[in-house]
């Protein structure tokens, strides 16, 4: 069935009255036709209602980036509520910083039951840089 922007449009009108499954079936059965800000828009409003699984998808489906700043804010919000899961998810695929990671293993050390997932996060994200393997100094004969 080819794409249709009758259906775009649609969605569009959709996506304003928030109803975001309804412009998701719609934009995702003409995605060769939907635009970028289209596809940026319905992104941000899922996240607005926690729906990850669905940013990602759609991300995918526009080929459009995560909306990365918005994940890990709304991932410290997370952290901030003791939501660790949550946090780690938004995290990991916002790709935060050093400094996320150390907080997030902040708080999960004053938790006494998650000792090991703070330890798989410290191996994972926070672990020291290689440093560079120091080559011992050559010694240079000299040769008659």
């Amino acid at each position: 069935m080819p794409a249709s922007e009758s259906e775009v449009v649609v969605g569009r009108r959709y996506l304003e009255r928030g109803f975001l499954d309804a412009a998701v079936k719609l934009f995702a059965r003409n995605a060769e036709v939907v635009l970028t800000v289209d596809w940026n828009r319905l992104a941000e409003r899922l996240l607005e209602r926690k729906r990850i699984a669905d940013v990602v998808r759609i991300c995918e489906l526009g080929n459009v980036p995560l909306p990365r700043e918005r994940m890990l804010a709304a991932g410290d919000a997370y952290l901030k509520r003791k939501d660790v899961d949550a946090a780690l998810r938004l995290y990991e695929l916002g790709a935060a910083d050093r400094d996320r990671w150390t907080g997030l293993v902040d708080v999960l050390t004053a938790l006494p039951d998650r000792e090991r997932q703070a330890v798989e996060i410290v191996e994972r994200h926070l672990a020291p840089e290689p440093k560079p393997e120091e080559t011992a100094p050559r010694h240079i004969k000299a040769v008659k």
